[in-house]
């Protein structure tokens, strides 16, 4: 059954596209209504005819499969044709239980739909349709409830999970499940209970939770266990220090030395929550207390995102977009770890077209899946690394090079060396700020010159908490708060906490970011070495706009919190 759902879910953009082309008949095929909006080129659909010949997919799957179009265009485009209000992906409604229980995961997912909730005013089920037929899925409603339905309509492949997720977590009582294992290994005092599905559990509560790291932390009477979630450390449960024979689980399924209780090891093992593939990279060093365990977990088939999506500013978008799609030199973005640089780089790499470059990546890990393209990986034990890479890379004749951070000398080098001889890098570098990145290289051994003449644009960025929609609410400024905006807004939006963001106000991240975009005067300066105010100020006279800036308009705007600010940039805030 399980093999079954992922198969149908594999099936979704297929499906999508079927659809779409039947929605787009009367205005023309659905090739030609994608040129008409300037959405495919002719070599794109060229391309997609050419490998459709080859591998007998329907043309929207193809357009999806390699990137030519993002999915939900199409399903926009299929949901216009339909008359149908169109549910973004982040905005997708949970269901209520009381509804799923007229229907069955399987059955959902076989005709593509989802029962969201009955509106009693208008004797009506609210479904969110994926892949499903309306006419097929009305009378199923029909049979099954006796009422009639109110479509929206989702992304294909998003949906399909949603419905994964909303049944086993309606069937399955995470916490209470979590709680009901770790009595069972409490009082297991001969170590007969295997921990498995406990560890089970607590991954899916993690994913349901949005976490992306599992901290397990000792203390001298108990064992704690926090997720990271939005970038912030959030306790989730207090264990008995009888719960530690986790530890020794997660390092035997990670392949480690479970004798070694003494030293850092690191490990990582895989597994599949929700028919969704994890990678699960695991750290663990050694305190006064015992083992302290971190578990990372890493999606090995990640959504990308536009920069649309990541939540760039419109009138910056057109800025990045020149920005990435020059000829050649290096392009920068740097931040600290977790800043999501790695996101916004991948999205760079969706602007491109992929037909027509030749991309080569070489990551550490490869993160995103990026179409139509050459993704290489570091193998440190083969001695494959990011500068032995770019080596190779030149002789396959790219038009764009990614390489997944600059971290020491010879990577610099060779990317240097990549731009120079007409090529577009991207790239990630940890410098403070957009000023930071020319006395960075300069300690790679780089030249001034060499930097000025290569280096395109610096992006750097951070990471805020987004107020959460479901609960934020106008509140009144601080005197402080007010002084640092400016003095004009006396009202801000601020999250009051509710289970949908549990309770911390905060749901998802948007960023904040500065942009330094070179120019000759620029380029002059740097070549001779000029002081950092002296670029500061010509960059400022070109309308640059500081990170902190863009910050106080994401608060004025009730996008995020002065205290979210604080906590993350800290300088700039007094």
């Amino acid at each position: 059954m399980e093999s079954a759902m992922t198969e149908k879910a594999d099936e979704s953009a297929e499906k999508a596209s079927a659809m779409t082309e039947q929605a787009a008949a009367p205005s023309g095929p659905l090739g030609e209504r994608l040129m008409e909006r300037g959405l495919l080129s002719l070599p794109q659909f060229l391309f997609a005819m050419q490998k459709q010949s080859v591998e007998k997919l329907r043309f929207g799957a193809l357009l999806i499969r390699y990137g030519l179009v993002q999915e939900e265009v199409l399903v926009r485009e299929l949901a216009a044709r339909k008359s149908l209000p169109f549910i973004a992906s982040d905005s997708l409604p949970h269901p209520d239980p009381e509804v799923l229980r007229h229907f069955n995961r399987e059955l959902c997912m076989l005709n593509g739909f989802l029962p969201i909730r009955r509106d009693k005013d208008r004797d009506a089920l609210e479904v969110l349709l994926g892949d499903g037929d309306e006419v097929s899925v009305s009378e199923l409603v029909m049979h099954r409830t006796g009422l009639s339905c109110r479509f929206a309509q989702g992304v294909f492949s998003r949906v399909s999970r949603h419905i994964r997720e909303s049944y086993y977590f309606s069937q399955n009582p995470i916490e209470s499940l979590i709680n009901q294992e770790i009595r069972r290994l409490s009082d297991d005092v001969d170590h007969a209970i295997s921990p498995d599905k406990c560890m089970d559990y607590l991954l899916h509560w993690a994913v349901h939770e949005r976490a992306t790291d599992i901290h397990l932390m000792p203390s001298a009477t108990s064992l704690h266990l926090f997720f990271r979630i939005d970038g912030v450390l959030r306790p989730m449960l207090a264990l008995s220090l009888a719960l530690s024979r986790l530890v020794i689980y997660i390092k035997l399924i990670s392949e480690m030395d479970i004798s070694e209780q003494r030293r850092p090891q690191d490990g990582s093992f895989h597994c599949t929550i929700l028919d969704q593939p994890f990678a699960v990279r695991v750290s663990i060093i050694y305190t006064e207390f015992g083992e302290r365990v971190v578990l990372r977990l890493l999606p090995e088939r990640s959504e990308l995102s536009t920069l649309e999506q990541l939540g760039f500013l419109k009138e910056d978008i057109a800025r990045l977009e020149r920005i990435f799609l020059q000829p050649a030199g290096m392009v920068l973005i740097t931040g600290p770890t977790g800043s999501g640089k790695s996101t916004t780089m991948h999205a760079a790499l969706q602007i491109q077209s992929l037909i027509e470059r030749n991309v080569l990546t070489v990551e550490d890990p490869i993160e995103y899946r990026v179409p139509a393209s050459a993704q290489t990986e570091v193998n440190r034990r083969a001695g494959y690394s990011f500068s032995n890479a770019l080596r190779f890379f030149l002789r396959h004749d790219p038009d764009v090079i990614l390489i997944g951070e600059i971290r020491d000398a010879e990577t610099a080098q060779a990317a240097v060396e990549a731009s120079a001889t007409g090529h577009l890098v991207f790239s990630t570098l940890h410098a403070p700020n957009v000023f930071g990145v020319e006395p960075r290289l300069r300690l790679f051994g780089l030249p001034s010159q060499t930097v000025a003449d290569n280096l395109v644009a610096v992006i750097s960025q951070r990471l805020v908490r987004r107020n959460c929609p479901h609960c934020s609410e106008k509140t009144r400024l601080s005197d402080d708060e007010r002084r640092w905006l400016g003095g004009e807004t006396s009202d801000f939006q601020r999250g009051t906490g509710c289970k949908e963001c549990g309770f911390s106000g905060y749901f998802g991240r948007l960023p904040i970011y500065e942009i330094l975009e070179m120019n000759q005067s620029l380029a002059n300066l740097i070549a001779d070495d000029a002081g950092r105010e002296a670029i500061y100020q010509k960059t400022l006279a070109s309308g640059y706009v500081s990170m902190i800036e863009q910050a106080k308009w994401r608060v004025r705007n009730g996008q995020t919190t002065p205290e979210e600010i604080r906590r993350v940039i800290g300088w700039g805030f007094e």
